[in-house]
């Protein structure tokens, strides 16, 4: 009975360690906490790694990985992932106690990760919370050509951008990459007569005046944000944009579609 009522009271989250159930852990608090309770000072990579970097775009339900040196032993805990390598000490720094791959090699964990566009997006974010240098990273992955997945790494590191908002303004712009488009402009801000901003556009082409927006749930699904967003969209035609709205089953269904409807805007404007 009384193994029953700590079940009930406590949940786990590595080794000896507990928390009440009632307490409601961050995502950093949870890092920190699994890895403190490590045995061997592990390095904190992958998600994780971002998430204590600072990152502010991470999934749910991500891991926590801690690599190892090569020599051992112990099975890993519940949501946690182990990889045994010997980890070039220039390749982790110290974060609230915590030993963490330091913002490059992080951003060459997670640039690997498939598909292609999530990477994008986590590496976006990771450049808007760090001093990550795109170039140097570029660097460090042609030094790497045996790891697995480092071609793409070396096709994202170039299209890093630390002004991205959101991952899904990253798949956009990925999209629009491959598609062969000119590279586009990120948050267009667009003055009013009086020449104070009243619209900022996640990205497009700022001389054509063509806008492409990324609408997300969480923000553009209300029927107040919608009307707003309808409203501002009226105001940015009125000065000759033309708006081109992207959502997550555009995106996903029908990406080509989003491609011919920008090369249709372009062509409109005498571009090619």
């Amino acid at each position: 009975m009384a193994s029953a009522q700590f079940d009930v009271g406590f949940r786990h989250l590595r080794g000896s360690n507990f928390v009440d159930r009632s307490t409601l852990l961050t995502a950093r608090q949870r890092i920190l906490a699994v890895a403190a309770s490590a045995q061997g000072e592990p390095v904190v990579g992958g998600m994780a790694a971002a998430i204590l970097l600072g990152s502010a775009w991470y999934d749910d339900d991500f891991s926590i990985e801690l690599v190892r040196r090569t020599t051992g032993s112990g099975r890993p805990a519940k949501g946690t992932i182990t990889h045994r390598f010997d980890i070039d000490p220039a390749d982790w720094c110290v974060v609230d106690g915590v030993r963490v791959t330091t913002p490059l090699r992080t951003a060459f964990d997670i640039g690997r990760m498939q598909p292609a566009w999530r990477a994008l997006g986590y590496l976006d974010a990771l450049a808007k919370a760090t001093d990550l240098d795109t170039r140097t990273l570029a660097r460090y992955a042609d030094a790497q050509r045996r790891r697995r997945h480092v071609r793409q790494i070396r096709e994202l590191a170039p299209l890093v951008d630390a002004r991205a908002e959101s991952p899904p303004e990253s798949w956009v712009r990925l999209l629009m990459f491959r598609s062969e488009l000119p590279t586009p402009d990120l948050q267009i801000a667009v003055p009013n007569p009086s020449e104070k901003p009243f619209a900022r556009i996640d990205l497009g082409y700022e001389a054509l005046k063509i806008g492409v927006e990324y609408d997300g749930e969480d923000f553009h699904s209300s029927p107040e944000q919608r009307a707003r967003d309808e409203e501002r969209d009226a105001r940015l035609r009125e000065q000759g944009w033309i708006m081109i709205r992207v959502d997550r089953h555009r995106l996903r269904d029908e990406p080509f579609g989003i491609v011919v409807e920008i090369v249709t805007a372009m062509k409109a404007r005498g571009a090619y």
